[in-house]
């Protein structure tokens, strides 16, 4: 039997010599700022993100609020929605904090 592929939004992650055994991958993380703002780049209502992601509206309201946390597959599936609309995620780290931007444009 295969052993089972690993899937991630990053593709450093995804790629494993033959016979290694990858490590788990860390939980997709997105923050409600993040959030507010790949729904503002890209013009979309909260509506629009529940509809197109399959997350409750009322969850979208509470995370990007501050009110909960995601559990990892919800904050998964909507990170990986907005990277299939060309939003980049940046992941804090030493330079600055977490924000996003869109992907530049494939040429004509």
């Amino acid at each position: 039997m295969a052993e089972p592929t690993l899937i991630t939004d990053s593709p450093a992650l995804n790629h494993s010599a033959p016979g290694d055994h990858p490590s788990p991958p860390e939980p997709a993380r997105i923050t409600g700022p993040q959030c507010r703002a790949a729904r503002a780049m890209l013009q979309w209502g909260r509506e629009e993100l529940a509809e197109r992601s399959g997350v409750h509206y009322i969850t979208l309201c509470n995370f990007e609020l501050g009110h909960c946390t995601l559990k990892p597959p919800t904050a998964r599936l909507l990170r990986l929605t907005f990277i299939a609309s060309g939003v980049l995620f940046i992941d804090a780290d030493a330079s600055g904090g977490p924000g996003v931007c869109l992907a530049k444009p494939e040429a004509p």
